[in-house]
């Protein structure tokens, strides 16, 4: 059973920019400091890349998780696709649940700027355990709607950031 959030924010400012400040460990971990506890990147410039692994310590609807994942796929400065498992820990860490979940990160150009994307998704197991889990992500932690803007408030925090300011940039003919 899967959950996917997907969001997008138009950003004034170029690919290279917008890229160079989302991939900064700090500058990720900064844009939701109630919710992140540290990003890592086992690369030796510290910033994603095809085959890269990552960790990240976060909260997701008010639940602790521990996600280790990996890029499949990065083209500086479009496109970044991962994957990994975040392990939930509830019930004060009595318990602790592996969710599967993945996501696509890209900018595009737009009619008023660059459009920053960052859909992920949460696959639950298929089953009888799977479809309890749902139902309580769903109905006790509202989790769609956590998910969502905890990675809406993410591209919210670098729009800001970037273009804080500076000058709006214009097209020209």
């Amino acid at each position: 059973m899967y959950n996917m959030a997907e969001t997008e924010i138009i950003i004034n400012s170029t690919p290279e920019v917008i890229w160079d400040y989302a991939s900064d460990p700090a500058n990720w971990t900064a844009s939701n400091p109630e919710e992140h506890f540290g990003l890592t990147y086992n690369s030796e410039n510290n910033r994603p890349a095809t085959g890269v692994e990552f960790r990240q310590r976060e909260s997701v609807a008010g639940i602790y998780a521990d996600l280790r994942g990996r890029f499949l796929y990065v083209e500086r400065p479009r496109i970044a696709v991962w994957a990994g498992t975040a392990v939930y820990r509830i019930l004060g860490g009595l318990a602790r649940i592996r969710i599967p979940e993945g996501g696509t990160a890209w900018v595009v150009s737009s009619g008023n700027g660059l459009k920053l994307s960052h859909d992920v998704f949460m696959d639950f197991p298929n089953s009888a355990w799977g479809t309890l889990l749902v139902w309580i992500f769903r109905n006790v932690f509202k989790g769609p709607d956590a998910v969502y803007a905890h990675t809406y408030k993410e591209l919210v925090f670098f729009k800001e950031q970037l273009e804080k300011d500076r000058p709006l940039l214009r097209k020209t003919a």
